[in-house]
């Protein structure tokens, strides 16, 4: 047997084959429409106004019985030089509901809160543009080992947020309430805790609003209410995509290892293409590779950026193969199998790989140490975000236009080799009618492919940004189906498995191997060769 798998696998097993990764697909996409949940949930907690006359800095809670007294601002009278520190918001999460007290599992994976501010029309007490919110919060935790009143120090800092508010002309009476945005406050990139409490002061230091009257908290008006807005990964999806990727793991690591293991028994230097169907390999198995089971056990607030960098990295690898295995059967001869040919067009694949690379070690990588630190937080921060997710946007769907150009190329090229071939006896003709089938399904597959993941990969970005938006219930990430994401997902192994078994080398021994030529005669015959006649046959002879 002489070529690549593709070329000599008899035609009843690949329709088996095709057949069984075909029915695969189909089971990806029937599990996230059918069993799965939505990939994420909200819950809405309405924080409580306490009064800390003591000012002993004490955890405040709700449950199992209040320990501060609950404060109305109707009637409060703030004391002299209390400065409103006296006053605490306090927010413990999650809810009871139906007299049992819920709780956050390992398997929602991540926890954001947003927090949306209540604020009242009052002509006496001024709302400057973009006024400057300061916050004093402590984050806690407690256990199951835990007494109900015990609560431990995730955290403690100060954090500004910048007001955004507006009320219309006409509602400008007592009472009336402006329409404010939410505003990022925390993200977790892990949920080690079942239980959660939230304390927050908004501190007042009058002196210095005297004399700068834009100072934090000097110009935020009348002040009502805050709510805290949280989002966690469902446990159900989470459940469904763990199992997956155990599932396919053990598949996609021994297909690349056999794929790899053929390779090396050749007798010449691995070719780039077939390198680069290698390293695809190892990028889908590192994805696969399920090291979010770790975080049901153990507390890895690195988790959710390890997750961002290794789903990072597999999109740079799968947009770059997909480059080179078009390019490969475009360029001349003189610049075929050399990466340095292909450096414009992985050039954008590289700036748009590191534009979120920026983002994600602004954004979660600083939340490492500080959850309530967020780019989203200023109105630079915020611009720099859009432009970040908005640039990789649309260099991806610059990509699929370039992409779905070259595969078209491509096929220009095989039709006229086919018309070359018709020239040749009928055993000839039919084995490279044969091989360009073949080819043709591999090339449409890929553009099916690629479709899929271009339209992920926007969602996800675009729904990363809803989700610190007032518009983060309208995140694909919150509220879509999960038929998309787990069908997609289950479309990349079955792809790359297909490449990994259809282009290993159909043999093991290769002596007297030979190079086949452009204009080899018996191109079409079954001899000894390492040199794939499919992709002999698809690129350009050279002038």
């Amino acid at each position: 047997m002489s070529g690549a798998v593709i070329e000599n696998l008899s035609t009843r097993k690949l329709c088996f084959m095709l057949a069984s990764l075909l029915a695969a697909a189909i089971v990806f996409f029937l599990v996230g429409g059918l069993i799965s949940p939505e990939p994420s949930s909200s819950m809405s907690f309405l924080m409580t106004k306490c009064e800390d006359r003591a000012l002993k800095n004490d955890w405040l809670y709700l449950r199992p019985k209040m320990n501060c007294k609950p404060l109305h601002f109707e009637t409060y009278v703030p004391q002299p030089g209390g400065n409103l520190r006296d006053v605490v918001f306090v927010a413990q999460m999650p809810h009871v509901r139906g007299g049992i007290t819920l709780e956050y599992s390992p398997w929602f994976q991540f926890l954001l809160g947003l927090l949306d501010i209540d604020i009242e029309y009052d002509p006496d007490r001024h709302l400057a543009e973009n006024a400057l919110l300061q916050l004093e919060v402590r984050l806690g935790y407690r256990t199951h080992d835990d007494p109900p009143t015990t609560w431990h120090e995730l955290i403690s800092t100060t954090v500004t947020r910048r007001l955004d508010c507006s009320i219309a002309e006409d509602k400008k009476e007592p009472n009336a309430a402006y329409n404010c945005s939410v505003m990022d406050l925390f993200e977790l990139g892990s949920n080690a805790y079942p239980f959660y409490l939230i304390n927050i002061r908004l501190p007042v230091n009058e002196e210095q609003c005297m004399k700068d009257p834009s100072g934090p908290n000097c110009a935020i008006g009348r002040l009502k209410d805050l709510s805290i807005i949280e989002i966690h990964q469902n446990g159900g999806f989470t459940k469904i995509w763990l199992a997956m990727k155990t599932l396919l793991t053990p598949f996609v690591l021994a297909a690349t290892i056999w794929y790899w293991s053929r390779i090396r028994q050749l007798t010449r230097q691995p070719y780039l293409l077939e390198k680069a169907i290698f390293a695809l390999g190892v990028s889908l198995a590192s994805l696969d590779f399920p090291l979010e089971w770790l975080s049901l056990w153990f507390r890895l607030p690195f988790m959710l950026l390890v997750c961002d960098l290794r789903q990072g990295l597999f999109y740079a690898m799968l947009f770059s193969f997909w480059l080179i295995f078009t390019g490969e059967h475009l360029i001349e001869d003189s610049s075929r199998n050399s990466l340095i040919a292909y450096w414009r067009h992985l050039a954008f694949v590289v700036v748009a790989s590191l534009c979120l690379l920026v983002y994600d070690m602004c954004e979660r990588g600083i939340q490492l140490s500080n959850p309530f630190y967020s780019i989203w937080s200023t109105s630079v921060g915020t611009n720099l975000a859009y432009a970040i997710i908005y640039v990789a946007s649309l260099c991806a769907l610059l990509y699929f236009v370039f992409l779905v150009y070259k595969v078209g190329r491509v096929w220009s090229t095989i039709k006229r080799k086919r018309a070359a071939a018709l020239q040749m006896n009928r055993n000839r003709r039919l084995k490279f009618e044969m091989i360009i089938y073949r080819f043709k399904f591999l090339m449409a597959l890929t553009v099916v492919c690629a479709g899929f993941t271009i339209a992920s990969y926007i969602m996800k970005q675009y729904g990363e940004s809803q989700m610190h938006s007032d518009e983060f219930m309208e995140s694909p990430l919150v509220n879509s189906t999960s038929a998309f994401f787990t069908g997609t997902f289950g479309l990349w192994n079955i792809y790359v498995i297909l490449l990994l078994a259809m282009y290993a080398p159909s043999h093991k021994q290769y002596a007297g191997a030979v190079r086949v030529d452009d204009d080899d005669d018996d191109l079409g015959e079954p001899t000894a060769t390492e040199q794939s006649v499919l992709a002999t046959f698809v690129k350009p002879a050279v002038d």
